[in-house]
């Protein structure tokens, strides 16, 4: 009896493991047609979690400034205020 080896990975790595089988799947017909179809899957795994890091680093970089954003106004916002108070 064949077991299958996704069966024996670990259920915290399972659920994305099983993710980026299904999202590689999404180009299986590009990489059925490769010389070696398995190296090609794994280079499609490879380049969706890239396109995957990229964007969470765009929404970081974002986030980070617009926090960035909100504590200087509020930096010049309290010195707008002590200004007015010594006047």
């Amino acid at each position: 009896m064949v077991t299958n080896w996704r069966d024996n990975v670990e259920e915290s790595v399972k659920k994305h493991l099983e993710l980026q089988i299904r999202e590689s799947a999404k180009y299986k017909e590009a990489y059925d047609n490769s010389a070696n179809p398995a190296n090609a899957q794994l280079w499609v795994a490879i380049a969706n979690l890239s396109k995957e890091l990229f964007e969470m680093n765009l929404r970081m970089k974002f986030l980070e400034k617009t926090v960035y954003d909100l504590i200087d106004r509020q930096i010049s916002k309290t010195l707008e205020k002590k200004t007015k108070k010594r006047r």
